[in-house]
C-alpha cells in the first residue's frame, strides 16, 4: 500500500535530489559526458507530430477491375482524413454511410506482397476479391501493436458490386472488413507510438504501457486521457493498476495548451496518484503546458507543481518525479577495476580515470565475483562469485559482510529492481553430462569479458524479496529455448529475455503477474527486434526502452536502442565497436559498454563511442 502523506515524499524527494546533486559535485569522479537523452524514464524523444506526410488519395479510377478497385482502397485506406473520405469513396453509398472501423489495425508488408483474387458473379454484378498477404503485426483497439508470425497469413475478403446495378456501372465495395487493413509504410506514417501511465502493484513508479495512435486528426490529448483513464491494456492490466477509479466516466476540456479533467469518485480519491498518471501522459504532447484536476467537483489544489498557473501543475513538473517511470535520475556507474568495484558519480572529460572504490566486501575484491548488479537505491551489491556456483549479496558500507543466498548452483545473471527484489538466473545442466566436470575456478578482471556464450540446456528464475526470501518463478509460458540473457525492469512490473533455439537467439518482454497463491509468473512474451541477430546483451535504459548489443542481418555487433512498444525499429546508438561485450544505460545518462580489451567507452555523442578508461563490465543500478 501507498505510505500516507504523499506530498511530503514529494518535497523530500526533491530536496534529497539537490542535495545529491552538490555532494556528487563535490568528489573525484570519472568522466560520464555523453547524448543529450531523456531523463524521465520515458525513451520516447521529439515532436510526436513529426515525420507525419498527408497522404493524396488518388480515388476509384474510372473503367477499373474489381482487383484493380480492391488494390486502389488498399492505398488510399492510410488517408484519415474527413473520418476516412478517401476509403468510403470506393464504397457503393449505402456501404460508406454504414461503414465504421472497430478500431483495430492489420498491418501487411506492402502493396507488392499483396495477392487478390477475383470470382466475378454469374450475372456479372457482383465480385468478390480475396486478399492475401504475410501479416507483419495487429494493432487491437486499444492501441497495443503485436508483432505478427512471419508464417502468418492475411485473408480478407471484399465483395463488389455494380453502381445501380448496372452491367456498365463502375465497380464500387458491397461489404468489407470492420478493420482497417494498412501497409507497414502507412502505420509508419500515420501513426506514433504513445505511453498511458499506470502504477506497479507497490505504487512506487509509474510503468508505461505503450499504445499506437493515429497523428492525422484531432483531439489527440483527449484521446490519449479517454484511454487512460479506461484503463491498460488487456496485456499490462494483470500486472498493474490505475489511480482512477473503475469505470469513471471523465469531462475532459482542452482549450489551446490546457487540459480539464473531471472525475466523480465513489470512494476516497487517490489525488497525486490521478495527477501523476495524467501528467506523465501529457507531458508527451509538446503543446500542452498545463492541466487541471477536478474530482467530485472540486479542484485539486497541487501546490509546488510548477505550472504556468497558479496551483495548476504542469505535466513536466519535477513534482512528480517521485513516482518517475524511470525510477531513478540522478545515479553513479558501477565498474570492475584491478580486482575492485569502482563507483562513478559524473563524468567529466577533464577528469577521466577518477573514481571512487566501492566499500564492502563485495566492492574491495576480497571475493573474486563474475558479474555483479547494484540496487537501484545503490545501498546494496549482489555478486556471483567466480565459477558462477554461488549468489552474494552486501550493504556498501564500510565492515559490511557478506551473505550467501543461493549456492550450489551455476548462476548466470542478476538485477535489482525498485522494491530491493533480486532477480538471479541459473543455468540447468543437462543430467546426462558428466556433473563433475571441473569449472574454471581462475579469477579474471575484468570480469564477463569474452562475449555470447553457448546457450545452455534449461534456464532457472529465482526471484529474493528483498534480497533474501528465495522464491521460484514460473517462466513455463516462455516455451521452447533457455534463457541466454534476463534484465528486470526497474519498475519491477516487466522483464526482458533473450532465448535460443537452435544457435538463434530472439528478444523478447514478457510481464509480470503474482497470482493469489502467492506464485509469480513471468508471461505473455512479446517478440521484440525481430530485424536483429545474435543479440549478446541487454539492459533497461529507461521505462520504455532497452539498449541491445546485437547485429542486424549478420552484420558487426553494435549498440542498438530497442523499443518496448513493439512496432519501433531499432535504432542505431553510434557506430560500431566491434570490441563491445556490455552494455548498461539509465535515464539521463549516457550509455556505457565494456570492450574485451579491457575499456570502457561512453557514448558521447549519437554517432561516436569514445574510450575513456581502464575497467570493465561498467553497469548503471538495476
Amino acid at each position: 500500500m501507498r505510505p500516507p502523506n504523499r506530498f511530503g515524499r514529494a518535497v523530500r524527494a526533491c530536496l534529497a535530489t539537490a542535495v545529491a546533486g552538490v555532494s556528487m559535485a563535490a568528489c573525484a569522479t570519472v568522466p560520464m559526458t555523453g547524448p543529450v537523452v531523456t531523463s524521465d524514464g520515458n525513451g520516447s524523444e521529439g515532436d510526436p507530430y513529426g515525420g507525419y506526410v498527408r497522404l493524396l488519395p488518388a480515388g476509384p479510377q474510372e473503367g477499373v477491375d474489381p482487383a484493380g478497385l480492391v488494390s486502389g482502397f488498399l492505398q488510399d485506406m492510410g488517408s484519415f482524413e474527413q473520418d476516412y473520405e478517401a476509403a468510403r469513396s470506393y464504397m457503393l453509398p449505402e456501404t460508406g454511410q454504414e461503414w465504421s472501423p472497430d478500431g483495430t489495425v492489420k498491418v501487411f508488408p506492402d502493396l507488392d506482397t499483396v495477392d487478390l483474387d477475383t470470382e466475378i458473379g454469374g450475372d456479372g454484378l457482383t465480385a468478390t476479391v480475396r486478399m492475401r498477404s504475410s501479416m507483419v503485426a495487429t494493432i487491437d483497439e486499444g492501441g497495443k501493436y503485436l508483432p505478427g508470425d512471419s508464417e502468418r497469413l492475411l485473408e480478407e475478403r471484399f465483395v463488389l458490386a455494380r453502381e445501380g446495378g448496372d452491367p456498365a456501372g463502375e465497380w464500387r465495395i458491397q461489404s468489407l472488413p470492420d478493420e482497417l487493413i494498412l501497409s507497414k509504410l502507412d502505420v509508419e506514417r500515420t501513426h506514433r507510438p504513445f505511453n498511458l501511465y499506470f502504477f506497479n502493484p507497490e505504487e512506487n513508479a509509474l510503468v508505461p504501457d505503450p499504445v499506437y495512435l493515429p497523428v492525422s486528426n484531432d483531439e489527440l490529448a483527449e484521446r490519449l486521457l479517454d484511454r487512460l483513464i479506461s484503463g491498460p491494456s488487456d496485456w499490462l492490466d494483470p500486472s498493474v493498476h490505475s489511480s482512477f477509479p473503475e469505470g469513471a466516466d471523465p469531462d475532459l476540456e482542452v482549450e489551446e495548451d490546457r487540459v480539464s479533467v473531471s472525475v466523480t469518485s465513489g470512494g476516497e480519491a487517490d489525488e497525486f496518484g490521478m495527477g501523476a498518471q495524467i501528467a506523465w501522459t501529457l507531458r508527451q504532447l509538446p503543446e500542452i503546458q498545463e492541466f487541471t484536476l477536478t474530482v467530485n467537483g472540486s479542484e485539486v489544489d497541487f501546490p509546488g507543481s510548477e505550472g504556468p498557473s497558479a496551483d495548476r501543475p504542469s505535466p513536466g513538473s519535477v513534482y512528480w518525479t517521485e513516482v518517475s517511470p524511470g525510477v531513478t535520475t540522478d545515479t553513479s556507474a558501477y565498474y570492475s577495476h584491478e580486482g575492485r568495484l569502482w563507483s562513478a558519480s559524473d563524468w567529466d572529460s577533464d577528469t577521466f580515470g577518477d573514481a571512487e572504490p566501492v566499500p564492502g566486501p563485495l566492492g574491495s575484491g576480497e571475493i573474486p565475483l563474475e558479474r555483479f548488479a547494484v540496487s537501484l537505491d545503490e545501498q546494496t551489491l549482489a555478486g556471483i562469485t567466480t565459477g558462477g556456483d554461488r549468489v552474494l549479496t552486501s550493504s556498501t558500507a564500510s565492515g559490511a559482510t557478506a551473505r550467501e543466498v543461493l549456492s550450489d548452483g551455476i548462476f548466470t545473471e542478476l538485477s535489482w529492481d525498485v522494491n530491493g527484489d533480486l532477480w538471479v538466473v541459473e543455468e540447468i545442466p543437462d543430467e546426462s553430462e558428466d556433473d563433475e566436470e571441473e569449472q574454471d575456478e581462475s579469477a579474471a578482471d575484468p570480469p564477463n569479458l569474452n562475449g555470447a556464450q553457448p546457450a545452455p540446456d534449461a534456464t532457472a528464475l529465482w526471484l529474493l524479496r528483498d534480497g533474501e526470501e528465495v522464491m521460484r518463478v514460473d517462466v513455463s509460458d516462455l516455451g521452447d529455448g533457455p534463457m541466454v540473457d534476463f534484465q528486470i525492469a526497474r519498475d519491477g512490473t516487466r522483464a526482458a529475455v533473450v532465448t535460443e533455439v537452435d544457435g538463434q537467439r530472439s528478444l523478447q518482454v514478457g510481464r509480470v503477474v503474482e497470482g493469489s497463491d502467492g506464485q509469480v509468473r513471468l508471461e505473455s512474451f512479446i517478440p521484440l527486434a525481430g530485424e536483429l541477430d545474435q543479440i549478446t546483451e541487454i539492459f533497461w535504459r529507461s521505462a520504455d526502452q532497452l539498449v541491445v548489443l546485437g547485429s542486424r542481418e549478420g552484420g558487426t555487433s553494435q549498440a542498438l536502442l530497442v523499443s518496448v512498444d513493439g512496432g519501433t525499429s531499432s535504432a542505431s546508438a553510434g557506430s560500431p565497436v566491434a570490441s563491445m561485450v556490455t552494455i548498461s544505460g539509465a535515464p539521463g545518462q549516457p550509455l556505457i559498454a565494456g570492450s574485451d580489451d579491457g575499456n570502457i567507452w561512453i557514448s558521447n555523442d549519437p554517432l561516436n563511442w569514445q574510450s575513456v578508461v581502464e575497467g570493465g563490465s561498467p553497469t548503471f543500478p538495476g
